[in-house]
């Protein structure tokens, strides 16, 4: 029964993608978009760059309401349709660690990778006990910037004075291995491709811990 709705599905489903778009129109619209994220976000590019130098192709991504995730679904050169995962619409916090947990359980020996911020990733930080358990090689990169960086943007683009946004961040080091978790904490792009490489081939979670700064260092 399973196999004869699936294939009914596929008599509907296009062959190939309907667009009018040209070839040119679409790089034309690559660099204006890579453009506008270097200069709204300054630093999140290379690191970018970086996890596509190292990230399997077929890896799949679960991020969280975070300035990088932000950026790097506007600019990140998937592979492959329906392989990045985001909280769109309520903005949940916290969706990225259950949700990766999830995907790496159905997807079994294929990549995937969590991508949290610094607040985010205390909403459901718990969940790593889960990952760890379950022995799930399971990168968790926590971009870390010591505020909830796109809410005081806002507020300073309508001439509001930040309130409450900077935060007083624990040791997320500390936390991984309180849960039996490994840690990475790379201070250049050359160590964040290293550790993304180990934490994917590791027996267990890794939380890499990534301050905004990297890609000066």
């Amino acid at each position: 029964m399973r196999r004869l709705f699936l294939s009914a599905l596929l008599v509907d489903a296009p062959a190939t993608a309907d667009t009018d778009w040209t070839a040119n129109e679409v790089s034309s619209a690559r660099s204006k978009w890579t453009a506008e994220v270097n200069s709204e976000r300054p630093g999140i590019l290379a690191v970018c760059d970086a996890l596509k130098d190292v990230a399997p192709s077929d890896t799949m991504f679960f991020s969280d309401m975070t300035q990088f995730a932000y950026a790097a679904k506007e600019v990140y050169p998937m592979d492959f349709p329906g392989h990045w995962h985001h909280p769109y619409g309520f903005g949940t916090l916290g969706y990225a660690l259950p949700a990766a947990i999830g995907g790496k359980v159905a997807r079994g020996e294929r990549p995937v990778i969590a991508i949290a911020g610094d607040y985010g990733f205390q909403y459901t930080l718990q969940e790593l006990g889960t990952a760890v358990e379950l022995r799930l090689s399971l990168p968790i990169v926590i971009w870390d910037n010591g505020k909830l960086g796109e809410i005081e943007d806002s507020m300073v683009a309508a001439q509001i004075a930040p309130n409450a946004v900077v935060q007083r961040n624990p040791d997320f080091c500390q936390i991984a291995t309180a849960y039996g978790a490994r840690c990475a904490a790379p201070r250049t792009l050359a160590d964040f491709k290293s550790a993304i490489l180990d934490a994917l081939a590791a027996p267990g979670p890794t939380v890499i811990h990534v301050r905004s700064d990297l890609a000066q260092g």
